[in-house]
């Protein structure tokens, strides 16, 4: 078997048959050939990268297409690399494949510098294998609008309606992701102009809605941003519906308060409005919280490329304390390790690799989670395999749960 970055049209055109044969999907070989040739030709694309695996007459079994994020980690910007697509024909499968495939692309990636690998799993089973773990956390939550009665909004409100208008929305969404661990710093494509007030990649689930946008102001100072698509109830009832809020961003609390009371404003057609928040507990917030409808979303998973790298840049308790963490990682063993972390007002002073007995152990998946926050060492110590050999209070200290903006 060989396994290789595909740059030749011809081979990612082979590349994007194999993952539609494998996915059931439909194939249109003309668009299938243009759509290779601009990525071959360096076109700006959202995949960036394709890999195919070779059998031993050269023919491409398996396939798996890529592409890379920088996220907020710590207030600064950590690179990742996303395994989008994978797939092999199914008259190869059961031979390995995805594996030998899997193993190079993130040694890839680890390569690069890319500190940490993501994905959205058809199944959670299948990647964990490969040493992945779910990761993200957002709380999808719906709440009748009537119930955003007591919030006002006194400040100026303007829609983004001219390309111009996105560039106080694009430094104050940057600005809050760095406060805002594992938040994508967006790169120009998630700004591109498409006129009518639109910007960016299309809502995959509903790309025909048309979204909305606007910019709250106090002063000449842009302090939040809400953006919003409108779903009828039905096809029969077009004048009620739903609103879904993509995004929000805003400077400080008063401001967040002031996007609901701005948001109650579309009561006269809107029920109901969903939001997806990590931080913002819904519940707490309006007059009959049981009435809030909450829902976990668990659909990212990660995994470590880079554990001194991560945890140089976790945060960490104030005070000064120190504690040596141990990581098996049976897939990547050049990820597995010891390292002994110092730490001081909120900041890892050093990450040194050490040859001693670990305060903490741990397999790389539950790492994962601990280092990035998604669980506490009390969620950790519920899980098998995890081992304590002292220093307790300050791993308690050390690992919590934090809210976890990842989303692809």
């Amino acid at each position: 078997m060989e396994v290789r970055e595909l740059t030749d049209w011809r081979d990612l055109l082979e590349s994007e048959r194999v993952i539609a044969t494998a996915f059931l999907h439909p194939w249109d070989e003309d668009e299938e050939r243009r759509m290779a040739q601009e990525q071959a030709g360096g076109e700006k694309l959202r995949l960036t990268q394709s890999w195919g695996l070779f059998d031993d007459d050269g023919i491409m079994t398996t396939s798996m297409s890529c592409a890379q994020h920088v996220f907020s980690f710590g207030g600064e910007a950590l690179s990742a690399g996303e395994i989008h697509m994978v797939g092999s024909i199914p008259e190869r499968r059961g031979k390995g494949g995805v594996r030998a495939l899997m193993g190079d692309v993130l040694r890839a990636f680890r390569k690069r510098g890319d500190a940490l690998a993501v994905l959205i799993p058809f199944s959670c089973a299948f990647y964990r294998k490969f040493g992945f773990e779910i990761a993200s956390r957002m709380v999808c939550q719906r709440v009748e609008i009537g119930q955003l009665a007591g919030f006002g909004c006194d400040y100026r409100v303007t829609r983004v309606w001219e390309e111009a208008d996105l560039l106080p929305v694009r430094a104050l969404w940057e600005s809050c992701a760095r406060t805002r661990d594992l938040t994508e710093l967006r790169g120009d494509a998630a700004w591109e102009w498409h006129g009518n007030g639109d910007f960016g990649d299309p809502d995959f689930l509903h790309p025909e809605l048309q979204r909305y946008a606007y910019v709250l102001w106090d002063g000449n100072e842009a302090i939040a941003y809400v953006r919003f698509s409108y779903r009828p109830q039905n096809v029969d009832a077009p004048f009620v519906g739903e609103l879904q809020v993509h995004d929000v961003a805003f400077a400080h609390p008063v401001a967040f308060h002031a996007v609901l009371g701005f948001l109650y404003r579309m009561r006269a057609k809107v029920t109901h409005i969903n939001f997806e928040l990590p931080d913002v507990d819904l519940a707490t917030l309006v007059p009959e919280g049981d009435k809030v409808e909450q829902r976990l979303d668990c659909h990212v998973m990660a995994r470590l490329l880079d554990p001194a790298r991560l945890l140089s840049l976790m945060p960490h308790p104030h005070g000064v304390g120190s504690y040596v963490l141990g990581i098996k990682d049976s897939f990547m063993l050049e990820v597995a390790g010891c390292w002994r972390v110092t730490y001081q007002d909120g900041r890892a002073t050093s990450v040194e690799a050490a040859d001693c007995e670990a305060d903490l152990v741990v397999e790389e998946p539950v790492a994962c989670q601990l280092i990035l926050g998604r669980i506490g060492l009390t969620d950790a110590l519920l899980r098998p395999g995890v081992h304590v050999n002292g220093n307790e209070e300050t791993l308690h200290r050390a690992f919590v749960r934090r809210p976890v903006h990842l989303a692809l």
